[in-house]
């Protein structure tokens, strides 16, 4: 189960109920992503706003217009998921979340990548503290999971509004909010920014 670090206020809150399937939305947590994919977008149960952007069932605003979002008139449906933010490297290289990645001094060899699960994202460091097959970006439903790869110089994500950095478990799926800063080995560094209108 993934640890859940840094969510943003709204998610201390209770959430109205929702309302569709009861197989789908009885249990607590997000509906998991499910499959046929349509083209290479998973299929994702969201709901739309008056302005008909597709959203994550749990959060209050829409994700595109802002706008607020009145779960107890939404109906949720299954849809493509839309792009779930960037990670931006800080050499400004953006990796848009469409799909999982694997980042590392030589992804290309790593078998996620040649197994077509993930895509490669060449991370280097001066300092060599980047491993070859360092940080795999797993998203999951509408959830960005990292998941440090048994690294030597590990993974360590700093949630938004916090000025400390704290080292992730290898192997273990860790979910991260928007506004998330990730240091990968000793000196390189990402941001995970949601998309916005």
């Amino acid at each position: 189960m993934p640890q859940h670090m840094g969510q943003p206020d709204h998610y201390d809150q209770p959430a109205p109920p929702v309302l569709g399937p009861p197989d789908q939305f009885d249990h607590p947590g997000p509906p998991q992503q499910e499959q046929p994919e349509q083209g290479d977008r998973p299929m994702v149960y969201g709901v739309d706003c008056k302005n008909d952007h597709f959203n994550d069932p749990r959060v209050p605003y829409c994700a595109v217009c802002g706008i607020a979002l009145v779960q107890r008139t939404l109906v949720p449906y299954k849809g493509p998921r839309p792009s779930l933010g960037v990670l931006i490297l800080d050499d400004g290289t953006a990796l848009p979340l469409e799909s999982d990645y694997l980042l590392g001094r030589d992804p290309e060899r790593a078998p996620e990548v040649a197994g077509g699960s993930a895509r490669p994202a060449k991370v280097t460091s001066p300092d060599g503290s980047v491993s070859r097959r360092h940080l795999r970006v797993a998203l999951d439903g509408w959830d960005v999971n990292l998941v440090d790869l048994g690294s030597v110089n590990g993974t360590q994500i700093q949630p938004p509004g916090d000025p400390n950095f704290y080292d992730i478990p290898p192997n273990e799926p860790v979910t991260i909010a928007p506004g998330t800063t990730v240091r990968v080995g000793v000196s390189r560094t990402l941001r995970f920014e949601a998309h916005r209108g």
